[in-house]
This record gives C-alpha cells, structure tokens and sequence, in this order.
C-alpha cells in the first residue's frame, strides 16, 4: 500500500507543499488522475490522487467548495492543485473546507509538469503500468476526436508536459503482415516500447506514447522542434530494426507518416504513416520501409486509378501475360538493364529483348522509349492496385 505522505516523499515530488488535510497523509494512493473537465468525479474508483489546474470551476468559489465536498465524499486521497493560470490564490473557505474533510491538499510548484508527478507517482504504485495506458488513452483522444472541446484537450495535454499546442509529432507505425498471432502483437507493442524509451535520449523528452489498435503499433515522437526528428530519424530507424532482427519477427512493415505540427499535427501524422502502408503489395515488396513524403505521390496515383471515372488503362488491362508482366516488373526494377533483368529472372538476354518487344506489339509501348517507359511505370502500378483486393 502506498500513502499520500509516501508518494510526496519521492524526489520529484518533494517540492509539493502541503497546505491542508494533514490528518489525511497516511490514506492510500491506488491511482493519479487529472483533472480538468467538470465531470471528472464518475470516473474517479476511491483512493485518487487528483492533479489539477481548477480550471473546470475556475470562476466560482461555491464550485470549488462542493467539489472538496465531492471528492471527500467519494473517498479520494489527495487534490494537487497548480495555481497560477486559472485560479491565482485558493480561497480561505477552501482550505478549511479540506481541513475538515481530511482531503489532502496539495500546491503544485510551476516548474512542475503533470507528467512528473504522474510518471513517477505510478511507477511507485504500480510499476509504470498504468501510466502507459493513461497517456495512450488521452492520444487516442486525439486520433479519434474523442472530445468535447479542443481547447481543454490540448490543455490537458501541455499540463502533462506535452508541448501539443505548439510541438512537432511524428508517427512511425509497425504492421505484420501475414503474422496476426497475439504472441507477435504482443511482440510488436514491445518493440514500439523499447524504441520510444531509447529514443527519449534522442530527442531530449520524457515520454513517446505508443499507441496499439488491433495489431498495429504506433510510436508517437513529441518533440519542440522539428530538427530534433529530422536529425534522428535514422537512428531512430536503424534502432527499430535491431530490435526487430532481435525478436526473429519476418516480414514488418514501417510506416513514417509526414512531421507533424501541433494538435491537428498528432491526428495527421498517425493516419499518414498507416495510410502509406496501403502501398505494401503495389510497390515492389522488398520494401521494408515506407516514407510518406517520399511515396505520397504513389498515393494519389492509387486514389486515382481506383476510381472507376478515370479508368485509363481499361483497354490494355489484362492483354499481357504473367510472364510479359513478370519481365516488365523486373526490367523496372533492375533500372532498365537487360543484363541484369536476365539474371534476376535466369533467363537469357534475348528472352528479355523478345517478351519486351512482345510487350510492344501487343499494347503498342515501346520500353526503350522514355514516355512510352513512363506509360509502362504507371500501367504496371495499375495493375498491382487492380490485382490487389
């Protein structure tokens, strides 16, 4: 069991002063919550330690009363609470109201952020498990607009420690294919786990939430400027992949959404590295890697040749073979050389001048001159989007 009087005694949390309900230090602390909107007491379960701002009852001293009452009422432990930038000074009422409920009151210094308390509150009760679930649940907010109001959302989070308002995400998404065991699942969120941790020391920040939904695992990057991503993401990348060479896991696919900026930054940036793993399958399939600024072009080409309005290649679709396909798609990716394009597919060289020439006399391009090579390029991206489900 973990007390009131235990958890201010931890180094981060010393510099919280204690300014009512003294007789209440010794009650148990069973979780840390924020609290910022006004119906936070039907979430509260006994035994909260409550951090807030008061920015729910701000303008109304009667408020603030009923909600010591509240909280007392509902067996909470301890109310934290940063003054400053909504509430400059709590009234006398107040602290007697606590003084007599025996709810512990506690002033929250400015150089404080809520993630400190939080992240070292919970890992003295609960080994740093909860926490995690915490901060996804409040990305997942953001993700999927599951909020009232933007403005206390974004609050919420800066009071955390997140710079939300004004900070620069990236998202890197994990995806299995052809993997969907719980055991690898489980795997993949580990992974996304140790990156983020490791990569705290990269960019200079306390905390990257990962977030999981079905078998995707998303690492969010929070960051004050965007040169910290820039500058890291390729160790970022190469520190990933060791951990997934070390857990044996075949077949992962990364996706990199686009930097992101501020609120609307997070929601974007998670999307984008989901949606640009939608080219696994129509991009060549050696790919490991997918960046969405560098394939974002590829993406509008595959809205585009989706719609049934711009059908471009329905006369020539389905008139080549398997094995004309196979020799352009090898062709392509052997950067034009006939040589090379015979060994990849060990065949001979003029096997290769044959199926191209074939190629030509069947849907009437000529894969050595260039646009008609360009025509080629984009016929071939059709036809993976076409043949995939």
């Amino acid at each position: 069991m973990v007390t009131v009087k235990e958890l201010l005694s931890l180094p981060v949390l010393r510099k919280l002063k204690v300014i009512a309900g003294h007789r209440g230090l010794n009650k148990r602390v069973s979780c840390l919550t924020v609290m910022e909107v006004p119906d936070i007491t039907r979430w509260l379960k006994g035994h909260d330690f409550i951090i807030t701002s008061l920015y729910a009852v701000r303008e109304d001293i009667d408020s603030q009363i009923a909600l010591i009452d509240k909280l007392a009422d509902l067996n909470c432990s301890c109310l934290a609470i940063k003054l400053g930038q909504y509430v400059k000074k709590l009234d006398e009422v107040i602290i007697e109201k606590a003084d007599k409920r025996g709810l512990v009151l506690v002033e929250i210094p400015q150089d404080i952020t809520y993630i400190e308390i939080i992240v070292n509150g919970m890992e003295k009760i609960l080994h740093d498990r909860d926490i995690d679930s915490m901060i996804e649940k409040y990305m997942k907010d953001i993700i999927f607009d599951n909020y009232e109001d933007r403005d206390i959302a974004i609050e919420r989070g800066e009071l955390l420690g997140f710079k939300i308002r004004n900070g620069y995400s990236l998202a890197i998404s994990l995806v299995s294919y052809g993997i969907d065991s719980d055991e690898d699942i489980k795997k993949m969120r580990k992974i996304a786990k140790k990156v983020a941790q490791k990569s705290d020391i990269l960019l200079k920040f306390t905390y990257n939430p990962v977030i999981t939904v079905g078998a995707k695992s998303t690492i969010i990057f929070l960051v004050n400027e965007s040169k910290d991503i820039v500058e890291n993401l390729d160790k970022i990348i190469n520190i990933m992949m060791e951990y997934i060479e070390g857990e044996d896991l075949k077949n992962i696919k990364l996706g990199i959404g686009p930097i992101g900026k501020g609120f609307e930054g997070i929601k974007d940036t998670y999307y984008r590295s989901l949606e640009v793993l939608n080219l696994v399958g129509i991009l060549d399939n050696d790919r490991s890697i997918y960046f969405y600024d560098k394939l974002k072009i590829y993406l509008s080409l595959a809205k585009l040749f989706r719609t049934t309005e711009y059908d471009v290649f329905y006369d020539i679709y389905g008139k080549l073979g398997e094995d004309l396909i196979l020799t352009l798609e090898m062709f392509h990716k052997c950067n034009l050389d006939i040589a090379e394009t015979a060994r990849q597919l060990f065949i001979h060289q003029n096997t290769v001048r044959y199926r191209l020439k074939k190629v030509k006399d069947i849907i009437g391009y000529d894969a050595f001159i260039f646009e008609d090579n360009f025509k080629l390029h984009l016929f071939l991206l059709y036809n993976r989007i076409k043949e995939k489900p």
